[in-house]
């Protein structure tokens, strides 16, 4: 099921954010979406999610609009990921990631411990989450996802439940130790390669080279400036465009590109 933004604009009083996006996210896709900072990435994803108005254009999933999807059922279709995963309560781990079951008509008993050791949070179940760093608290976010999008692991093969089709992540790796980012970004993989369509904020160039099939790439007056596979989008012509300075590649053993890096005398 495809998930599109069409002729997306948004403005925050009057304060234009998105202009006009036009982007496909293909199930079996894991999309990065990148652009400075207030480029409107976090709004086009919210936007995405149905959790703010669409003044002009539509999302639209599977060809319906997200926002008039019924809450429970888009619960059960799609999750989200928020750059800030903040509780108010002093919930413990695994009821945080319990949360993530609220709309669920199924019954899946081992969801939530699944949630757990997909996200590699399973030692700290018991803790309250106001405790973990800010690393931490991101993966027990991503384990909240998880659990309400039933995803299982079962002979190394991931199946999520039969109406799951988007995961939307906003920088889910922005704090985490790079261990954690290499198993977070290969799993946003396995899930993409299971049928969802997995889209991702991050700022790291070289990470959407190595983990992601799709980018889109925003400027910062918030219109698309470059979608595509990455190797042939992120040109350095693009990216000056799009960030304001010029880039170096940093190319592996066999000539592939394998690292973007920021000129800093350009900057």
């Amino acid at each position: 099921m495809t998930l599109r933004a069409q002729n997306l604009s948004f403005a925050y009083e009057g304060r234009p954010v998105l202009d006009a996006v036009e982007a496909e996210f293909p199930a079996g896709t894991l999309t990065a979406v990148i652009g400075p900072n207030g480029a409107g990435k976090s709004t086009l994803l919210r936007l995405l999610a149905g959790l703010i108005p669409t003044p002009a254009g539509s999302a639209t999933l599977g060809g319906h609009p997200v926002a008039s999807i019924p809450v429970s059922q888009r619960a059960r279709r799609l999750a989200y990921i928020p750059q800030r995963g903040d509780v108010a309560f002093p919930f413990r781990v695994r009821e945080v990631v319990a949360l993530g079951r609220f709309a669920s008509e199924y019954a899946a008993p081992n969801a939530v411990a699944a949630a757990l050791a997909l996200a590699d949070v399973s030692d700290r179940a018991e803790d309250c989450f106001g405790v973990l760093s800010a690393g931490q608290q991101q993966r027990v976010t991503l384990a909240r996802a998880l659990a309400q999008l039933g995803v299982q692991e079962s002979g190394g093969t991931l199946t999520a439940h039969p109406d799951a089709s988007v995961l939307l992540a906003d920088e889910p790796v922005s704090a985490l130790d790079p261990i954690h980012v290499a198993r977070t970004l290969r799993l946003l993989q396995r899930l993409a390669r299971a049928g969802l369509s997995v889209i991702v904020v991050v700022h790291d160039l070289s990470l959407v080279l190595e983990y992601c099939d799709r980018v889109v790439a925003l400027d910062s007056r918030g219109r698309v400036a470059g979608r595509g596979e990455p190797r042939p989008t992120l040109t350095p012509d693009l990216l000056r465009t799009v960030f304001g300075t010029t880039f170096r590649e940093a190319r592996d053993g066999s000539g592939r590109i394998a690292a973007l890096l920021p000129d800093a005398g350009s900057c």
